[in-house]
């Protein structure tokens, strides 16, 4: 039975700036893949109707089917790795004709809403209290090095840290825990990636290493982005851009092609309105009483905000190519509804924060 909820039970700021991003990401796509501009409208539309549909649903529902999404998360990431299409290196989507499906998208929902149960309930106090939730963690991840996909297994990782942290991770194992990162990334997920990945992450850092092959996308990103001054070279007027110097510039490098159409101006609004995005999304977190609730806007907050800076690092040169889209702009149907998908569960969740308590 679906249960009628007034629309007033939603937090339409929120609402406003997801929609307000994802229009500045249709205007910028148009212009930099008009090809692809229709189907990214037809994407956002089915997104958007994922979101709303999920709002037929109760936070108890939704929460109750944490361990089942879990497990066909795993499920999907063994199978991709049998039946899966390679596609820029990985072995990490599921192709039916035109419908293009990567699991690692539904492996960041399924986390984030299993961490939210386990941890609701056990303190943070030994160390078998996080190895527990650590164990989580690992399946997913080994499974989506093997494909494999950096950027996938860096946003598992920063859900994990985020959701700790809010439970109540002290500083100093915070500290730790990247102190350790480097060799653990170095000796686990470092060899498993093929020679050319390797050569483009360490090109991310020095693009001068190799300007003409693996250093090329950084530095056409940096002139395309330095070459848009204060406000622009004006709509669909961007040379970088137009003329094709930026690669990947739909989905990787797409805030390359705003900087240099809309200037430090429309560079400077756009990470404006995805502040405000994260404000909303730690505000709700905080309105919630049930630290289950919080535990999963920490969660959905971390998975973007971490995608954000990745994404918006490489552009600008100071974080390796690692394949992760900017969310609500980028180009792509599977990061599309997974980003809709996990806002709709935050309104959900802060929709229905006084039941059941």
């Amino acid at each position: 039975m679906v249960r009628r909820v007034s629309l007033l039970a939603y937090d339409w700021t929120l609402i406003v700036l997801v929609l307000a991003i994802n229009t500045v990401g249709l205007i910028t796509l148009r212009s930099a893949s008009p090809g692809e501009f229709a189907q990214q409208v037809f994407f956002s539309v089915a997104a958007i109707s994922a979101a709303v549909l999920l709002q037929l649903l109760s936070r108890r529902q939704i929460v109750s089917w944490a361990f089942l999404l879990y497990g066909l998360a795993m499920v999907l990431l063994g199978l991709v790795l049998v039946v899966g299409r390679e596609v820029n290196g990985a072995k990490a989507w599921f192709v039916l004709g035109p419908v293009r499906f990567q699991p690692s998208e539904l492996a960041k929902l399924a986390l984030i809403l299993t961490l939210a149960r386990w941890l609701a309930v056990r303190p943070l106090q030994g160390l078998l209290d996080y190895i527990l939730p650590g164990m989580l963690l690992l399946p997913l991840m080994v499974l989506i090095v093997i494909q494999p996909d950096l950027g996938g297994t860096l946003v598992l990782i920063a859900i994990w840290m985020g959701v700790l942290f809010v439970r109540g991770l002290p500083w100093k194992h915070i500290l730790v825990g990247v102190v350790l990162a480097v060799p653990l990334s170095y000796f686990v997920v470092w060899p498993h990636l093929k020679p050319y990945q390797q050569e483009r992450i360490l090109a991310g850092f020095d693009p001068s290493r190799d300007p003409l092959g693996s250093g090329f996308q950084v530095t056409q990103s940096k002139i395309a982005i330095g070459s848009g001054g204060l406000f622009g070279k004006g709509y669909g007027e961007g040379t970088q851009t137009q003329l094709g110097f930026v690669p990947e510039r739909q989905t990787d490098f797409i805030y390359a092609v705003l900087s240099e159409e809309w200037g430090f101006v429309g560079a400077v609004g756009l990470l404006a309105l995805y502040a405000l995005l994260f404000w909303r999304l730690a505000a709700m977190a905080l309105e919630c009483s049930r630290l289950e609730d919080r535990l999963i806007i920490a969660g959905v907050l971390a998975m973007l905000s971490f995608q954000v800076m990745v994404n918006i690092g490489v552009t600008l040169g100071l974080a390796p190519v690692t394949g992760l889209t900017l969310p609500l702009v980028s180009y792509g149907g599977s990061s599309l509804l997974t980003t809709y998908i996990a806002l709709g569960l935050v309104l959900l969740v802060h929709r229905d924060r006084y039941r059941d308590i």
